[in-house]
């Protein structure tokens, strides 16, 4: 026998069953809960018993005895008789089967140690001792170990026997309730496990509401989603917390009767959370029923969607971007499906091509665009030519890429209408070419005439100034000598002045028709000139770096003159404005047929060799035309170091 001093236990007993309630009888007399009708009150109260129905029932007994006796025998609850030292004095057929024990092993011995555990000894004796002092019966739960070892949960009840006022045993019933409580703790755990799912369910709130909408439970999640607990909650009408506006109280109120006929009701949109906050919801809600159909309660199942419908509103965000994007770019884009016809068009595309969107649709690239090949464009852009819808020119800049949706290959393309810059750029190279021819016939002319007049200068003033020269000499020796000085220094100084002529018209050749460069190639002439500008600048050092396989290398008339004169520019440029100390000149091959010249000094940098654009001054741009009159490039740029300046001429035919 369970103590009946204790409450509540909280140990699990052999077979794994919780503890139960222990009820002591006359305990908290004024509980409303144990109200004066209780059944299981001890009708042993003597004064409660009405004396003559007492005598007649025991009358009845008497006459019956066997009957009774017979009817204690078979009744299914197990029935046993102590005598005043709590030894078995009489057990009955249920006790038996409950057990184990047959009468004759039971009778005359203490139950403990039979079916009550020996550590229930100190227990059983202070109930023994309370029922027989007190005159009260005692029930409860507890466990009991029958013969073959197994431990059952019985119901128990007990109360003591007396005649007259002398105590005389116990009378006890023990019913199984093993398959009970193991039910009971099956539906128990089950309910335990529901509510652990969904309370453990993220962002998901199960809710029970009366038919009128009032809040019968509340969960953790509902308190989070709503912002409200359950305290607050349990008994208030749900609606308000389901509607921010008047409307939206009729739409709650919808949604409740519709699940009230049991329809099964759903709803989704902003929901407001406490303390003014909102967030976004789907509800469900279905009712719930008896067995005969009677309307128990709505159910309500809340899920927080508000990450969703962000993450929809950004992915919705980003298609109307994508799609403004699309419709406002002067790009052509076409969407095309594995056999390469137009599934999508933008306007672009509609405007270039001349096409409407509905015409588009469903055309052949290759009608689209004739010379297109759809191959060669993934992951490239390529230039396409050909005729827009009336007939004009059309150029494109296209590239295409391949994606898979939903395992169907998907071709994007992408087009630019690129024909005003082409035909600009062909304008430009037919600019560039007719500039180069010009100045290629600017260089024949300035040859020519170079040549013209070095021949006037070498026929007729070389020829003139030798003459006088001759002239001037002959007649000073046919005259008397000189009777004063100063004749002297007058005649010296004519011979002087017609030696100076005769250098400077030297010069002139010399700057008109470059020494050897006809006879002898571009390296002796760059050699000669080198040799004399160090002569005339001995304060810089300079050098010619000319392979030994150059030396004797021809080009064209025309590219040693151009190169020639474009190394004599940027030499003299460098020797009046750099103020350079080394000063280098080099010609190295660039492929089999080019050549690569060079001019490097260690001056203050381009500022003042952009100086040389002054007028009447060749400068980098005079270098440049004679570049672009040959074909070739020239290029500027600073040296090593940030110092000095690097002229470097390209030429490649």
């Amino acid at each position: 026998m369970p103590d009946p001093s204790s409450l509540h236990t909280d140990q699990l007993g052999a077979d794994g069953l919780p503890g139960i309630h222990i009820n002591v009888e006359q305990q908290r007399k004024t509980d409303p809960r144990f109200g004066q009708g209780a059944v299981w009150r001890w009708m042993g109260e003597a004064n409660l018993l009405d004396q003559r129905g007492e005598a007649q029932a025991e009358s009845v007994v008497v006459s019956n005895s066997h009957r009774v006796w017979q009817l204690l025998r078979e009744m299914p609850v197990g029935l046993v008789l102590y005598d005043a030292v709590f030894n078995v004095v009489y057990q009955n057929r249920a006790s038996e089967l409950m057990t184990g024990y047959g009468a004759d092993e039971a009778v005359g011995r203490s139950p403990v140690g039979l079916w009550i555990l020996h550590d229930q000894t100190s227990s059983l004796h202070q109930s023994l001792y309370r029922m027989r002092t007190e005159r009260i019966a005692l029930h409860g739960r507890g466990i009991q170990q029958r013969r073959n070892g197994r431990v059952a949960w019985v119901q128990w009840y007990t109360t003591p026997l007396f005649e007259g006022d002398t105590f005389i045993g116990y009378l006890g019933t023990h019913t199984d309730i093993s398959e009970e409580l193991r039910a009971h703790t099956a539906v128990r755990a089950a309910k335990q496990q529901v509510d652990l799912l969904v309370d453990a369910a993220v962002d998901i709130a199960m809710l029970q509401l009366s038919p009128s909408g009032r809040v019968q439970s509340w969960n953790r999640n509902a308190e989070v989603l709503f912002g409200v607990t359950g305290l607050d909650a349990v008994g208030e009408d749900m609606r308000p917390m389901l509607a921010q506006s008047p409307h939206g109280l009729e739409r709650v109120q919808q949604l409740l009767d519709g699940a009230a006929r049991g329809e099964r009701m759903e709803f989704e949109g902003w929901l407001p959370r406490q303390p003014g906050g909102r967030f976004w919801a789907n509800l469900l809600l279905y009712p719930q029923r008896e067995e005969d159909g009677t309307l128990v309660a709505v159910v309500l199942v809340a899920r927080d969607l508000s990450d969703r419908r962000r993450a929809e509103q950004k992915i919705h965000d980003s298609e109307a971007l994508l799609s403004a994007i699309v419709s406002t770019t002067s790009d052509a884009i076409l969407g095309l499906d594995a056999q390469a016809c137009v599934v999508f068009s933008n306007p672009a595309a509609q405007r270039i091509f001349g096409r409407s969107a509905g015409l588009l649709l469903g055309m052949p690239l290759a009608e689209v665009l004739p010379h297109a090949d759809l191959p060669t464009l993934i992951g490239a852009v390529c230039t396409l030519s050909g005729k827009r819808h009336d007939g004009a020119a059309l150029h494109l800049e296209a590239s295409a890429i391949e994606t898979r949706v939903n395992g169907e290959v998907l071709f994007t393309l992408t087009a630019r209408d690129v024909t005003e810059r082409v035909e600009s750029e062909q304008a430009l190279l037919h600019y560039r070419e007719q500039l180069s021819a010009l100045s290629r016939q600017l260089m024949e002319a300035e040859q020519q005439t170079n040549r013209r007049l070095a021949q006037l200068l070498h026929d007729q003033l070389g020829q003139t100034l030798t003459t006088l020269r001759i002239s001037v000499d002959a007649l000073r020796a046919q005259l008397p000598p000189s009777p004063t000085p100063a004749v002297d220094q007058s005649w010296s100084r004519v011979s002087s002045m017609i030696d100076r002529g005769m250098r400077e018209v030297r010069q002139v050749l010399v700057e008109l028709r470059p020494p050897l460069l006809q006879e002898h190639g571009l390296g002796v002439a760059l050699d000669n000139e080198v040799q004399a500008e160090a002569a005339n600048h001995s304060q810089v050092t300079l050098r010619l770096q000319l392979p030994p396989t150059m030396a004797d290398r021809r080009w064209s008339p025309e590219v040693e003159y151009a190169v020639f004169m474009v190394a004599r520019e940027a030499i003299a440029n460098a020797l009046c404005h750099a103020k350079c100390q080394r000063l280098t000149v080099g010609i190295e091959p660039l492929g089999s047929l080019g050549l690569r010249l060079l001019v490097q000094d260690d001056g203050i940098g381009l500022g003042p060799i952009g100086q040389a654009l002054k007028p009447g001054h060749l400068g980098l741009v005079g270098m440049r035309e004679r570049s672009q009159a040959i074909g070739a490039h020239l290029g500027a740029r600073t040296g090593d170091n940030e110092r000095g300046t690097v002229i470097e001429l390209s030429y490649s035919p």
